[in-house]
């Protein structure tokens, strides 16, 4: 019985139950409740009263009188779902912490205390001359002029200012989806009544937008968001209170001209802020300083008429406030209790544990198998593994390295809850990381919710309609399980390949190596077959039986001539003296020469005997044999009559053998140590040699291969539909691939039926007329209020829900197990606190990131505002700043899975620096397929000066390039540029500007790449420091690095952020961006950098970045790889050998090449390399794989034999594979074969 199940038997029981207790006099039982509206209840699992009113035959008066009895069982059945528990002290006291981490009360908080106008985020809307404050605020929506750069020096200045502004809530909007951007209005000075702590703060945010175009800068109201009262001013006053009441509703839901200035006041003043002041007209903005701030009583606060455009950000106290409702609940479930358990002792830095192996994955039962996969995208054997691995489990880190597939495996993972009936939330900081998911979903994308920006209500309601429309009738759910099994089965043959030819056997070694080592000898040939028997006539049968180590230690033995020189001695004494085998072992000379005397005594009695007539030696003959068995008792053992009669007949020749003595032991004694085994062989090699004679060592070869060659011939006559089913492997690899492509297909369809389905639940609710009037009003409710009335159904009907952190705490109920299944991606730069309320919400989790990549940092998306305008270089930050991540933490506490096939880079030069330098080489690298016109990496050397934290030079250099990547570009290629700081990256964006304003075309160009969009994901051009880089990708990435000698001839070597401990995690990011080149445009050359004293590893990993760079672009391949190897590291897979340590490839290579093929072995510059490549008008067109290599680099049939493949396939290779069975078998119909698979693909032209 299901969960649903045993939940409906428990809701029965209660229904009854209260059909007793409210029984009538008469006796007769009321109904409660339906039976369907039983059955409806155990399915969806109301969780507030409210929601009983959304089914079908429930009422007002069920609500009343009966919903608290079922709404506790229901929530009880969701607790237990979701692994709830009590919280623990320990628990609630790093929640806290936590929480604490999240409340910003300080003076560099701008909803705080903002004592001066910043340039990048800030202008005070009184320096516009005329400005129209109650037509902006309260009047009809249009635009507003607020400068024309034509018209002097002032309004260009403030043309300048406002594009800084324009330029800084751009970015955050195309990086997080916030568009932070508000009109101040008015604002509050004083002084809190608690605490030591100057008031400067705006009491209500009205959302605008800036416009502009080459000369004036246009500001209108944004009515797709909400206006707001300052929520963090709140905050910072119940903290201050030590007061732990939920935040209001900060939302100005109705507001006129009118009424607004006591509204606003009432409000503040129902949360304990008393402000005193009447309206007015609006005042110029003061500046001030610390110092010149004006003094105020504790507790003073008055109203200030300023009126102040700029970025406010406004989301981080509902986090806290999620985080302070979770400790007040007093409950939390397994997986958040698994994470922040000992939260103190972790080292967020340590590189352990590591990623599961393959063979942990296998022995944890998360080996994929295609009954537990659907996919709507094509994935590869890691990703397989993790989808196994969450259906099995409810934790799961997946470390996904830069171009390794990570929204790949999101949708995969997304896709498959689906399927399941589960309910998906999707969360990442990186407004990129959703829309790449998004998009990845292609036209399953219709039903899911992405809300990037909760005060964008037009966008969230939009995407509701869009929904609506698509809620047509669902058609049938197609059974995937044919295809499942198919597919299956074909796994089979390969796992059965694997097994039988590429694990060791009986004979103790893999079988496919016995075809490497055997020649296959034609027995038809007279003179072959009588050097066969020859052989095999002098092997003794027991040594076929022998397992293969046996047999080459024995070969081994037998490499010694002077073992083998004794041997053959030995034989030959014992075979001219066969009585002296039967001696003692332990007769000393003494006793030689007592047995000799004894000897000559017995032959003078012989004689002496023979000399009597017949009747005396009859009579005596037993006295004489008496004698001479004592004497043979003194020096024998284990010896017959025979030795007796021979002593007997000729005790001379006894006599003169003796002589023979000293040779014949020493050479017993080594004979005596042989095994038996070795015995044997010996004898088999001195017969063979006696046979045919030649030198020993090619004997010992031949009993060697002979053994070989018999046990290879027992093999391939019993497994010859084993033999055949390899004959047949690529049409079991095509008959799969055509079985995974039409389960893709498939799963689409039933996938998307699904979502349609559960629709339903939203467009046959009772409340749909309600519902679908709100979200075609013109008037929008918030979304906060919105989800609040209406979740129950939404949360039925819509599965895929992608969202900030923000957004999540903002709209989404605090509800323990809301959704079944959580995805973070970009973890690496989210704060632990920043995840909490996500997974509080889920009943199971897997954290996506790569540990190699930024961590959250002040100076990123953080803790707290980082106001660039009024501190220091970034560069000379303390290390403090690089704080812990939800990333760090989850892979110390669960199981980790690496996804390493890099799809990104086009040549494998852009990532195997990363691989190597970061990954220690475990990334499966597609070799390149063509050979670049130019380096996939330029240095372009400038005569940079480093002025003002920036250079002019490298700037002009990068807007040159930008220029020419408009000429120049095929295929609409796209473009970004990173920096190395902030200076340089507003200096470029100045000189980009402009240009821009001398040629119209270049800014047309430049207008047009920044604002592009490919099925909603963006792909424009950037320019972005390094900090806010993470999860872009472009086919051409150009470095700035701006660092250069100063006017006093100095390099300024101030890498501040590369010098902390992880701070090469930054270089790593910015290296592993491009998919087709990368240009590095620089003012010194590497070898000028100092780094030997550095503490940390960034500086010296830089310098040899620059190294690598620089031996790319001048083509010096073996400074190249020499760099490479420095790392160490290993190959994918475990280690591979050389193809030309390999028997085969080295067979085909010669081959081909005698036929006149241009070969190279050992293709690509990475671990992931193939064996031969056939080169054609200076392209490969065709990658010979041999099979040796393969089965020791992958124990995984799904792995080795379908996703390589396919993985090179789609990086542009054709792949042939040879089999050593079928070359051992018929070598020229194999290379024939091959031939024929080149001479395809030179017609065929260039590979996929």
């Amino acid at each position: 019985m299901g969960e649903e199940g045993e939940l409906y038997i428990e809701l029965y029981r209660l229904r009854e139950r209260l059909r007793e207790e409210n029984a009538y006099k008469n006796g007769r039982l009321p109904e409660i409740c339906s039976d369907e509206a039983l059955y409806e209840i155990s399915r969806t699992v109301p969780t507030k009263i409210e929601d009983f009113g959304a089914i079908v035959g429930l009422g007002p008066g069920f609500l009343r009188n009966h919903g608290p009895a079922f709404l506790e069982v229901t929530k009880d059945h969701s607790r237990s779902r979701s692994n709830g528990s009590s919280i623990d002290r320990r628990s609630a006291d790093t929640l806290r912490e936590l929480e604490k981490k999240l409340i910003n009360i300080s003076r560099g908080n701008r909803l705080l205390f903002q004592p001066r106008i910043m340039r990048k985020n800030t202008f005070d809307m009184m320096s516009v001359e005329g400005f129209d404050r109650e037509g902006l605020i309260f009047g009809r929506k249009r635009p507003m002029e607020l400068c024309d750069a034509s018209k002097g020096k002032e309004e260009g200045r403030m043309f300048t200012h406002l594009s800084g502004i324009m330029r800084e809530v751009n970015r955050d909007q195309r990086e997080k989806g916030q568009y932070d951007l508000y009109v101040a209005y008015p604002f509050v000075e004083g002084r809190m009544a608690e605490g030591d702590f100057d008031i400067r703060a705006p009491l209500a945010l009205f959302p605008v937008k800036l416009e502009k175009d080459s000369q004036r800068i246009y500001v209108t109201r944004d009515d797709s968001r909400d206006a707001l009262y300052n929520g963090t001013l709140v905050l910072a006053y119940i903290k201050f209170g030590g007061s732990n009441r939920p935040l209001p509703n900060c939302i100005l839901e109705e507001y006129g001209e009118v009424t607004f200035w006591s509204d606003m006041l009432e409000f503040y003043a129902e949360q304990g802020i008393s402000v005193s002041g009447e309206e007015g007209e609006p005042v110029p903005f003061v500046n001030y300083t610390q110092d010149t701030f004006p003094k105020h009583n504790a507790g003073e606060l008055r109203t200030v008429q300023c009126m102040v455009l700029g970025k406010y950000p406004t989301y981080s106290s509902s986090i806290q406030r999620d985080i302070d409702g979770l400790i007040s609940k007093k409950e939390i479930n397994g997986i958040l209790s698994d994470l922040i358990a000992d939260l103190d002792d972790t080292d967020f830095f340590s590189e352990t544990p590591e990623p599961l192996s393959q063979e942990e994955i296998r022995d944890r039962g998360m080996s994929a198998s295609e009954g537990e996969l659907v996919y709507i995208n094509s994935l590869n054997s890691a990703q397989e593994n993790v989808i196994t691995a969450i259906n099995k489990g409810d934790k799961l880190v997946v470390q996904g390295p830069p171009g390794t597939g990570k929204s790949q495996v999101i949708t995969g993972l997304i896709t498959s809850a689906i399927d399941g009936g589960k309910t998906v939330l999707m969360v990442s900081e990186k407004k990129t990381a959703l829309d790449v998911v998004y998009s990845r979903l292609g036209n399953l994308s219709r039903y899911a919710l992405l809300i990037d920006d909760v005060a964008n209500k037009d966008l969230f309601y939009d995407q509701l309609e869009r929904m609506f429309a698509t809620a047509g009738v669902s058609g049938p759910i197609s059974d995937l399980t044919p295809l499942s099994v198919g597919i299956d089965n074909d796994v089979t043959v390969l796992d059965r390949i694997a097994e039988g030819m590429y694990a060791p056997g009986p004979f103790g070694i893999e079988p496919y190596r016995l075809y490497s080592m055997d020649r296959r000898v034609d027995l038809s040939d007279k003179t072959n077959f009588d050097a066969y028997k020859a052989v095999k006539d002098s092997v003794p049968p027991a040594l076929i039986r022998l397992d293969y180590t046996s047999v080459c230690n024995l070969h081994e033995r037998y490499s010694d001539r002077g073992l083998i020189t004794n041997l053959a001695g030995y034989r030959e004494l014992a075979s001219e003296v066969p009585w002296m085998q039967m001696m003692r072992a332990d007769l000393t000379d003494y006793n030689i020469g007592q047995m000799k005397a004894d000897l000559l005594d017995l032959e003078d009695q012989m004689v002496s005997w023979n000399s009597k007539g017949f009747l005396s030696r009859l009579f005596t003959k037993g006295k004489v044999q008496r004698e001479a068995t004592a004497m043979l008792n003194r020096y024998f053992e284990n010896y017959g009559q025979r030795l007796v009669d021979t002593v007997l007949e000729d005790p001379r020749s006894v006599f003169e053998g003796l002589d023979r003595y000293d040779d014949f032991a020493s050479k017993a004694t080594v004979y005596r140590r042989l095994t038996k085994e070795e015995k044997l062989y010996g004898e088999g090699l001195v017969d063979l040699n006696r046979r045919m004679p030649g030198d020993y060592s090619e004997t010992n070869r031949l009993i060697r291969d002979h053994i070989i060659s018999e046990r290879l011939r027992e093999f391939d006559s019993a497994h010859r539909s084993l033999v055949q089913q390899i004959r047949d492997f690529d049409s079991v690899i095509a008959d799969m691939d055509t079985k995974i492509c039409r389960k893709r297909e498939m799963t689409r369809d039933r996938v998307e039926n699904i979502l349609r389905e559960n629709l339903r639940y939203i467009t046959e609710s009772k409340r749909k007329g309600d519902i679908i009037r709100i979200v075609e009003s013109k008037r929008r409710w918030s979304l906060n209020k919105f989800i609040n009335r209406y979740g129950f159904e939404l949360f039925k009907g819509v599965k895929i829900w992608l969202l900030t952190p923000e957004v999540v705490s903002e709209i989404l109920p605090l509800e323990m197990g809301l959704f079944d299944l959580l995805i973070f991606d970009e973890a690496s730069q989210m704060y632990v606190e920043k995840g909490v309320p996500s997974i509080y919400r889920a009943k199971k989790v897997v954290v996506a990131g790569d540990h190699k990549q930024l961590r959250p940092s002040s100076l990123g998306s953080g803790r707290i505002e980082y106001d660039e305008d009024g501190a220091e270089e970034e560069l000379m930050l303390p290390a403090a700043l690089e704080e812990e991540s939800l990333l760090d933490l989850a892979r110390a506490r669960y199981d980790s899975i690496l996804l390493n096939f890099h799809y990104r880079s086009r040549y494998e030069e852009l990532i195997a620096f990363s691989n190597y330098a970061f990954y220690k080489g475990r990334l499966y690298v597609s070799p390149n397929t063509v050979r670049p016109e130019r380096p996939p990496i330029e240095v372009v050397r400038t005569d940079g000066l480093w002025e003002n934290k920036s250079n002019r030079a490298e700037a002009e250099e990068v807007v040159s390039i930008i220029r020419r990547f408009f000429e120049d570009r095929r295929g609409g290629e796209t473009i970004g540029i990173i920096t190395f700081n902030i200076s340089q990256r507003d200096l470029i964006n100045d000189v980009l500007d402009e240009e821009c304003a001398k040629d119209p075309d270049l800014a047309r160009m430049v207008n047009e790449e920044s604002n592009r969009y490919e099925n909603g994901e963006d792909i424009g051009l950037f320019i972005k420091n390094i900090e806010s880089v993470q999860g872009d990708e472009r086919d051409v990435i150009v470095f700035s690095l701006g660092y250069a000698k100063n006017s006093d001839g100095r390099l300024m070597q101030r890498f501040g952020w590369l010098n902390n401990r992880g701070g090469e995690n930054r270089l790593n990011v910015a290296i592993s961006r491009a998919r087709r080149k990368i240009f590095i445009v620089t003012s010194f050359d590497p070898e000028e950098l100092r780094v030997e004293e550095s503490k940390n590893e960034g500086p010296r990993i830089l310098k040899k970045y620059l190294q690598y760079a620089k031996a790319v672009s001048d083509g010096d391949k073996g400074l190249e790889q020499s760099i490479l190897e420095s790392f160490g590291g290993r190959m994918p897979g475990g280690a591979e050998a050389s193809a030309g340590e390999d028997p085969t490839a080295e067979r085909v290579y010669n081959i081909l090449t005698e036929r006149g093929y241009t070969v190279e072995r050992d293709v690509g510059i990475g671990g992931y390399r193939i064996d031969l490549a056939v080169v054609h008008e200076g392209r490969y067109v065709l990658g010979i794989e041999c099979d040796g290599r393969l089965y020791r680099m992958s124990s995984n049939s799904r792995e080795r034999d379908y996703h390589r493949q396919k993985y090179l396939e789609s990086r542009g290779w054709r792949i042939h594979r040879v089999w050593t069975p079928w070359l051992w078998r018929n070598e020229e119909e194999e290379m024939g074969r091959i031939t024929e698979a080149i001479e395809k693909a030179i017609y065929l032209g260039k590979p996929k």
